[in-house]
């Protein structure tokens, strides 16, 4: 499955106008403020799509950032030196598109479309992390709105929590993994 796909850095060449997600910001994202997170820096952003096409099929972006230490828990605490601030790789988006996802069931194929970029995400986090040191991958979960939700949209925290990745004790919606586990999980 995986093989007739490809993710690569997000040009302006990509076609994002078919994208739909049922979290409004996620679709919102990619369609109006990608060109502005790269262009300023802030993010960089990878695109999903079949092999030799530019129809974005699926996203996510990576940032630097820093997290106060003491923000983490004790456990983890413990395996890392006592700095105030320790560096970071943020996963800031991840986002399907659900009717290309859908038309794929539909065909009796199973998509995982979104372990492929989170998959991906992880694999850029350690190689980013040889040059400029993470010591956790973090993510901002989405929240949906109740709208969203009535209208069929999936809370995305449970996706991410089945591969490893738990809140952080004070914030419920920012997740985080070590990124020593993510060498182990990856063989890396």
């Amino acid at each position: 499955m995986s093989e007739q796909f490809e993710i690569q850095l997000w040009t302006p060449e990509h076609d994002t106008t078919a994208f739909v997600s049922s979290i409004e910001s996620i679709q919102r994202f990619i369609q109006d403020q990608a060109a502005r997170a790269v262009s300023s820096n802030v993010s960089t952003v990878f695109v999903l799509t079949e092999k030799g096409a530019k129809k974005v099929r699926g996203y996510y972006t990576l940032s630097a950032m820093s997290i106060k230490f003491d923000e983490l828990p004790e456990k983890v605490q413990k395996k890392l030196p006592r700095y105030p601030q320790v560096g970071a790789t943020l996963l800031g988006r991840l986002g399907v598109d659900e009717p290309f996802r859908t038309a794929l069931s539909s065909r009796g194929e199973k998509p995982r479309l979104g372990e492929l970029l989170l998959v991906d995400a992880q694999k850029k986090c350690l190689n980013a992390t040889e040059m400029v040191a993470s010591a956790v991958m973090v993510i901002d979960v989405e929240e949906p709105t109740q709208a969203e939700l009535s209208a069929g949209a999936r809370d995305p925290m449970g996706f991410y929590t089945q591969y490893g990745f738990t809140p952080f004790p004070k914030s419920p919606r920012r997740l985080f993994k070590r990124v020593t586990m993510i060498q182990k999980e990856l063989n890396l």
